[in-house]
């Protein structure tokens, strides 16, 4: 005989219909007495077991068994203790405990419904299976009994929920890791008397990312919708928080079947990895306020080199180029000056908007927190920001990308934050040559940067100026550094006013 105490369940199945009406007998009323039960019938399961079920009452009172199947009553601190036979009927059935008030007439029953033998924990299938790419199982439930649901520890990327008493769902999102998943789900009666396990299998099956060779790269193709195919991904970490994606695909975004190349820095920030402005010679008196005087330009790889050559406590891992400026071709009188603002080291070296309304603004706060700030928020925010440079369209707003009229394809850097200003998104998609990259609309950009894990996301300066560079050597050279992006000017890389530096603290 179990003696194994346990809760009484509250719901009950039985034949497909759920019971809790009232008690078989509401006594005699003798005088001002009462007695209340919060639960009544009380449910149990057809195995034999000991329950308990609490009584409301400001009389004493006793309770006996009113049918031989129900026995070992005992009264308890909030209520009372009693055990079941076990029922060997394919039918549930009932019976009562009395309950009375000594010395008076007064008689109050609490039912007990113990479910039938037939009733016993059963599912549909005991395997499951979900496609590569996610979604959701449904999985038929037969319990007279209330019944739960349980994931095993690591089981993370596996949801299972019950949906009512006689449904099971199990979902999963996309499986990106190349390898197929497992995992073990419990169903176990409130009583405990009965589980069934249900295994769960996510399938790996690489065709549904079009051939992406990394974790990265899969998530990167579900999520934008921008290939059709995929000719090449890595992905590494240069250090703790700072990775890279390179990936070269085929898509239709252009109206016709053409690769695209791009290039990601992925940067959580909060630990050692921070996001800096650079600029030349890592030298703040090089940028000016206003075309009067001549703002310096070199190109990126000088800058990098010119950060670390500074920085005795610090290791310069890569950066972009970044904002438009009027340049030498078609403004030489404006003498390189910046559209937007910029701020180094905690100075505002410019903080006018000469580039007009489209002008935008990526921020490194004082609290060390990213943020994408329009120019109404910048003049709001712009004593609390230490790095900044200007840029220009707004691609992500809150998560949800901008429309654009301007659909040409050209080389682009864009900018983006994420969780909640603790990440920061900078990309590259390299364009002007159709047998390699024929370079990103707007749009494609703003696709691209929400599936990459940006919120808000903003256009720097491109075609010949977009660049991508990563330190490759031990020094503080030029050489040090690698190009990994292919930028378009005949003459080689272009030089910029300024860029964005991701350094790791030592």
């Amino acid at each position: 005989m179990k003696v194994s105490l346990k809760t009484v369940s509250t719901l009950f199945l039985c034949a497909g219909i759920i019971s809790c009406t009232g008690e078989l007998d509401n006594g005699e009323q003798g005088g001002n007495h009462a007695i209340d039960f919060p639960e009544n019938p009380v449910i149990v399961g057809y195995s034999s077991d000991t329950y308990q079920a609490a009584v409301i009452s400001s009389d004493e009172w006793i309770a006996e068994p009113a049918d031989d199947w129900i026995y070992d009553v005992v009264k308890t601190g909030e209520g009372i203790e009693f055990t079941v036979e076990a029922n060997d009927a394919d039918t549930f059935r009932d019976g009562g405990i009395l309950f009375s008030v000594p010395g008076s007439s007064y008689t109050r029953t609490l039912t007990v419904r113990q479910s039938g033998n037939t009733g016993k924990l059963s599912v549909e299938k005991t395997e499951i299976s979900i496609a590569t790419t996610g979604g959701t199982q449904t999985v038929s439930v037969s319990s007279a009994e209330n019944w739960t649901v349980s994931t095993a520890t690591g089981s993370t990327w596996l949801t299972a929920e019950k949906v009512n008493s006689s449904t099971l769902s199990v979902s999963a999102g996309p499986n990106y890791s190349g390898s197929p998943l497992e995992a073990e789900l419990t169903l176990s009666t409130v009583s405990g008397a009965e589980s069934i396990d249900i295994t769960v299998i996510q399938e790996a099956d690489n065709s549904a990312f079009f051939g992406a060779s990394t974790e990265a790269g899969r998530k990167f193709v579900h999520k934008s919708g921008l290939a059709t195919s995929v000719i090449f991904d890595d992905f590494y970490s240069l250090r703790d928080n700072v990775d890279v994606l390179e990936i070269q695909y085929m898509g239709n975004a252009s109206g016709t079947s053409a690769p695209y190349s791009l290039f990601v820095f992925d940067v959580r920030l909060g630990g050692k990895a921070v996001v800096a402005v650079s600029c030349t010679g890592n030298d703040a008196s090089t940028v000016k306020a206003a075309d009067t005087e001549l703002t310096g330009t070199s190109i990126v790889r000088e800058k990098l080199a010119a950060m670390q050559a500074d920085l005795t406590d610090a290791t310069v891992l890569g950066g972009v180029n970044g904002d438009f400026f009027y340049g030498a071709g078609s403004n030489p009188e404006r003498n390189n000056l910046l559209h937007g603002v910029m701020y180094k080291d905690g100075v505002c070296l410019k903080g006018t908007f000469d580039g007009g309304a489209a002008c935008t603004v990526f921020a490194i706060m004082k609290d060390g927190t990213a943020r994408i700030l329009t120019q109404s928020q910048y003049a709001n925010e712009n004593d609390n920001i230490y790095e900044a440079i200007g840029g220009r369209q707004h691609l992500l707003s809150s998560g949800v990308p901008i429309t654009f009229t301007d659909t040409r394809f050209e080389p682009r850097t864009v900018v983006g934050t994420g969780d909640d200003g603790k990440r920061v998104i900078i990309a590259v998609m390299d364009g002007r040559r159709d047998s390699y990259s024929v370079g990103a609309s707007y749009a494609v950009m703003a696709d691209a940067m929400l599936a990459l894990g940006a919120d808000d996301a903003i256009n720097l300066d491109g075609g010949g100026s977009s660049t991508f560079a990563v330190k490759t050597g031990t020094g503080s050279d030029m050489d040090d550094f690698e190009t990994l992006n292919r930028p378009t000017d005949n003459a080689g890389e272009r030089a910029v006013v300024n860029g964005l530096a991701i350094i790791e603290k030592l």
